[in-house]
This record gives structure tokens, C-alpha cells and sequence, in this order.
């Protein structure tokens, strides 16, 4: 195009120049406001405490697997033992009831669950004064020590976490014996089993959410499980 003055030519209109690219704002691409709202991490359920640092070099907590693990064990070595009395006793205590001796058939059973008690309390209190850890526990390099600082548990310490860990469970065993010759005594046991079973489920959980891993029994008796690496 010429300009009319007759000049130069008048060169064309430029284009726009595009701005420069910008930044989105914070929060730009978000859903639009309403009823939605951002996951929220799940939380509720069970869950364990986190374990703590072994109290020495070389010495860990023991973990809860292994300790339930070593109660199995030591359950079947006390059980078979046991087992053995009780089946002569009960064929002794069965042969009475069955002749009219109903009284005497009751204190046999009753003798059978005290057995079965100071069997256990012996099991267990010797071993854990004396070796540092039951049968169950030295197969799996577990001790139960003095919390405070690694010792040999003193036999006021070891009697009082044994009854704290089996006192319910042989209260329970005496009535159930004594159920094998009474319906009346029968029912009470069971009764009775059923919550020692509760009890044991509550000392489980009780190790599991302690961070060096010491149950209910474990705190009444100042002591705690470890393992040695």
C-alpha cells in the first residue's frame, strides 16, 4: 500500500506480541468447591507399639511371636507332665464316683488341679530364678531378667509374675476338674475359663502395645523378656 501523500510505502500492522506464559495459581486444576473433599490417611484398627532399643549392646526385646511362640512350647512340656498324674488320678477318682464315693471322687479332683498348679508354679519359678528362662524360652535364646538392669529375677519377683500370668488360668482349672465329678462345679469352671481366656487375651495385648514389650504380669513384677543376638 503507498501512502497517499505519495511517500513510502506504509508497512502492514504488526501482529499482537502473545504474553508470556504465566504461572497457574495455587490451586488451579482443583476440583471445583462442594461436597469433596481430599482422602484422609486411614487411621483406627490395631495396631503395636514400635519396638524400643535393646537395653544393651547385643540384647534386644524379645517380640511377641516368639514369646507366644516359647508359652507353646513350655505349655506342651508342663502338659504331658501333667497329664501323666492326672490320668492316674482320674481313673482312680472315676473308679470312686462310679462305686457311690461322690465326696471322695470331688477331693481327688480337686488334689488332681492342685498338682496341675504346683506344677506349673514350680516349672516356671525354677526355672526362671535359677536359668534365667524357661525350657520354652532358652530353645528360642530368650531370658526374662529385672527390668531395671538385666538381673536373675529374685523368687519374689518370679512367683509374682508367674501368678500374674497364670493365677486366672489355674483358678479356672481347679473348678474344671472339679466339673469332671459336678455338673454345679462344671459350669462355674467353664464360666471361669472363659474369662481367664479374656485375661490371656488382654496380657497379649498389653505386651503388644508396650515399646519394650512387657505385659501386664511383666509390670506387676518388674521384669522384661529379651533376646541376646
Amino acid at each position: 500500500m503507498t501512502d497517499p501523500a505519495g511517500g513510502a510505502p506504509t508497512p502492514p500492522p504488526s501482529e499482537p506480541t502473545p504474553p508470556p506464559p504465566t504461572t497457574p495459581p495455587a490451586g488451579a486444576g482443583a476440583p471445583p468447591p462442594g461436597n469433596w473433599q481430599a482422602p484422609q490417611p486411614q487411621t483406627g484398627g490395631f495396631a503395636t507399639a514400635t519396638i524400643a532399643a535393646g537395653p544393651a549392646p547385643g540384647v534386644a526385646y524379645a517380640d511377641t511371636t516368639m514369646r507366644v511362640v516359647a508359652y507353646i512350647i513350655d505349655s506342651i512340656i508342663l502338659g504331658i507332665a501333667i497329664a501323666l498324674v492326672a490320668i492316674i488320678l482320674g481313673a482312680i477318682a472315676f473308679g470312686i464316683v462310679v462305686n457311690g464315693g461322690f465326696v471322695i471322687g470331688v477331693v481327688i479332683a480337686v488334689i488332681i488341679a492342685i498338682i496341675a498348679l504346683l506344677g506349673s508354679a514350680f516349672y516356671f519359678v525354677y526355672f526362671w530364678q535359677n536359668l534365667r528362662a524357661s525350657p520354652g524360652q532358652k530353645m528360642l535364646g530368650l531370658e526374662t531378667v529385672n527390668a531395671a538392669d538385666g538381673a536373675t529375677l529374685t523368687r519374689d519377683q518370679a512367683v509374682r509374675r508367674w501368678a500374674f500370668l497364670f493365677g486366672p488360668q489355674v483358678v479356672a482349672s481347679v473348678f474344671q476338674f472339679s466339673g469332671s465329678v459336678s455338673n454345679g462345679l462344671g459350669a462355674l469352671g467353664s464360666l471361669l475359663g472363659l474369662l481367664a481366656f479374656l485375661y490371656a487375651i488382654y496380657l497379649l495385648y498389653t505386651v503388644t502395645q508396650s515399646s519394650k514389650r512387657q505385659g501386664f504380669h511383666d509390670v506387676q513384677a518388674a521384669t522384661v523378656v529379651v533376646k541376646r543376638g
